[in-house]
């Protein structure tokens, strides 16, 4: 029974009750007005975050004033959004079948519920105590009666209150802020405008002199390359966020405007309403006069609040159009300084370019003459790699330079460089280094016949790093291999270097012969020598011109450079080594004729017999003239 009572009450209710698929406008007004709110305090804040952009003095003026009409737009926002809520409030109520269909929920319809509620509430208690009044006169049969009289008024007592125990529970949460018009909307409007601290004085945003002070003086330092292209960035991205300000700006202009078309529009009718109502004939009748009155009461009451709320809408219109003013006057001083900035760029580009052509210019110059008055390939080689050297240090000092503000600014990075390139190309910097010391005074040069490690070749390249040997064989004829060392082989403990001194093409051989102990040693010396001497004759110039030069290079006076014969008494017999000085590029082949010119001599002479092995033999001397070790 008590179920059915409550769910007959709520039923007895349902036209207080909002449907539940039913569109209020009061409902759906709520989050657009707190979605505009919402737009307004990101639109100031994101404005705020461009502080630290303002740079310059003009810049900081201008974000100054429009921080300012920002500010005083955000408090009209609220301001705007409050008399929306009070205009939402004053809506007239509708009518109760459109209650009904609608769903609306009015708190005069659920104060005048409750109180017909009450009234009933009373009503039935009256007729407890009634009936409790008649029982206790009554007796017998009428006794009976009245007691089912009671039984039935105490039930209508208890749906009664269950009834006005519903709609009191529904009424206090509707006045608790529920679904009324404009109910809990107050309240999330003074909590949004909590969040803006700004409002209330509490903040600035404005530019500290520090950071003024700090961008004037990287203004006014010579600055670089590398800083003027941050500087571009920079201004790049400040006119970025300036103009994305402009954008947001627009779209609050638009959303403003959605509010003030219904408006303007509420207005206007209301003001056509009025003028209709006063420019009507009189009337006697005092039933019509009343309801003219009444009528124009209430237009002049809801014009007060409409024009409260579309008075700060065009207050944020005006605000709004200054404050685009602002933006535009800030983009056009960066759109300036930016311009500024990339001249000043283009021209130290510029100075670059033209520095380095200039470079390069000296530098083809530099080689042009190295090769019109330096005639020794040597001493060309040289100057070639010492241009290379200084070009490049030249070049590379320039860029330095130009990319850096600063000489200071040129330390930390090129001691960090310095220190990696010494570790990672610390073996390329010992062949460099080394390349130094064999091109020194009497130093290698192409066509030089050297020694490294037990590999004898012939110089075919010199470079900076590497050096390239074509391989000799024993017999002096070239292998076809090209052997390739490191510079830095020069100050390897374990390896031996040699080389001929400069101007010098011939190397010393000898031949080595065992005679029977009892030959004529001096026929046999005489003999065999002549023979020697006589294929020596054919180059014999060519060796003196070189003994001449290294006298005059060295200031040295060397022993002539002729063949020379020692004699040596061994267990075997007699042995006669012979030494000879031979053209390194006809060494095989003068070999060759000094074999065939001893065993011709030996054939000649019978009483020359020879012993162990019985045929000449000829290597190169273990002692060479003219051979220089580092």
């Amino acid at each position: 029974m008590r179920r059915a009572i409550l769910l007959l009450s709520l039923f007895l209710a349902a036209p207080a009750l909002p449907a539940e698929n039913a569109s209020a406008p009061v409902a759906s007004a709520q989050p657009s007005l707190l979605e505009y709110l919402n737009q307004a305090i990101a639109w100031y804040r994101g404005f705020a975050a461009l502080a630290p952009l303002a740079t310059e003095p003009a810049e900081v003026l201008v974000y100054n004033d429009a921080r300012q009409t920002a500010l005083e737009m955000l408090r009209l926002a609220f301001q705007f959004a409050r008399a929306d809520v009070a205009l939402l409030h004053g809506a007239p109520a509708p009518a109760p079948e459109q209650q009904a269909s609608s769903g609306r929920v009015d708190p005069q319809v659920l104060a005048r519920r409750a109180a017909e509620a009450e009234e009933r509430v009373k009503q039935a208690e009256m007729e407890v105590d009634r009936v409790r009044r008649q029982l206790a006169k009554a007796s017998g049969r009428g006794k009976r009666m009245l007691e089912r009289q009671l039984a039935e008024a105490q039930s209508e007592l208890r749906f009664a209150r269950t009834r006005k125990e519903t709609i009191d529970a529904f009424t206090s949460f509707v006045a608790q802020g529920g679904t009324g018009p404009g109910s809990g909307l107050l309240a999330q409007i003074d909590a949004l405008e909590r969040s803006v601290p700004e409002l209330h004085g509490n903040t600035s945003n404005a530019v500290p002199p520090a950071a003024l002070a700090v961008a004037a003086a990287r203004r006014s330092s010579d600055r670089g390359v590398l800083a003027l292209f941050s500087e571009v960035f920079s201004l790049f991205r400040k006119q970025r966020e300036v103009r994305d300000a402009t954008s947001a700006t627009a779209a609050l202009r638009e959303r403003i405007e959605r509010f003030r078309a219904p408006l303007l529009a509420d207005l206007r009718a209301m003001v056509q309403e009025g003028d209709r109502l006063t420019q009507a004939e009189q009337s006697t009748d005092s039933p019509v006069l009343a309801d003219r009155t009444r009528r124009i009461d209430e237009i002049t009451a809801r014009f007060r609040k409409v024009s409260a709320a579309l008075l700060p809408l065009g207050k944020q219109s005006i605000l709004l159009d200054a404050f685009s003013g602002h933006l535009a006057q800030w983009d056009k001083l960066s759109d300036r300084e930016t311009s500024a900035e990339l001249r000043s760029l283009l021209l130290r580009l510029a100075v670059v370019a033209l520095a380095i052509a200039l470079i390069l210019a000296a530098s083809d110059f530099w080689r042009r003459v190295t090769f019109r008055y330096v005639h020794d390939s040597r001493r060309r080689q040289q100057f070639l790699l010492l241009r290379r050297i200084v070009v490049t240090g030249a070049v590379v000092f320039f860029i330095a330079f130009a990319l850096a503000s600063e000489v200071v600014s040129l330390a930390p990075f090129a001691g960090f460089i310095t220190a990696g390139l010494a570790i990672a190309l610390q073996n390329v910097i010992l062949s460099v280094v080394a390349y130094f010391f064999l091109i020194g005074k009497f130093g290698v040069r192409v066509g030089d016949r050297v020694q490294v490690t037990g590999v004898t070749g012939d110089v075919i390249d010199l470079g900076l790093v590497r050096l390239h040997l074509m391989e000799i064989s024993a017999d002096g004829q070239p292998t076809g291999r090209v052997v390739v060392f490191s510079n830095a082989v020069l100050f390897q403990p374990t390896a031996n270097f040699f080389k001929q001194l400069p101007g010098s093409n011939f190397t010393w051989h000898r031949v080595t012969l065992t005679l029977s102990p009892d030959s004529d040693y001096r026929l046999a010396e005489s003999r065999l020598m002549k023979s020697v001497e006589t294929v020596f004759e054919k180059y014999r110039d060519s060796i003196d011109a070189q003994h001449q030069r290294l006298s005059e290079d060295l200031s040295v006076q060397l022993s002539g450079l002729r063949p020379q014969s020692h004699l040596r008494l061994t267990d075997t017999g007699l042995e006669m080594v012979i030494r000879f000085p031979v053209p390194l590029d006809k060494a095989s082949t003068i070999d060759d004729e000094v074999t065939r010119a001893l065993l011709d001599a030996i054939e000649r002479e019978p009483r020359l017999k020879l012993v162990g092995s019985a045929t000449p033999t000829i290597r190169a001397a273990s002692e060479t003239a003219g051979a220089a070790a580092h």
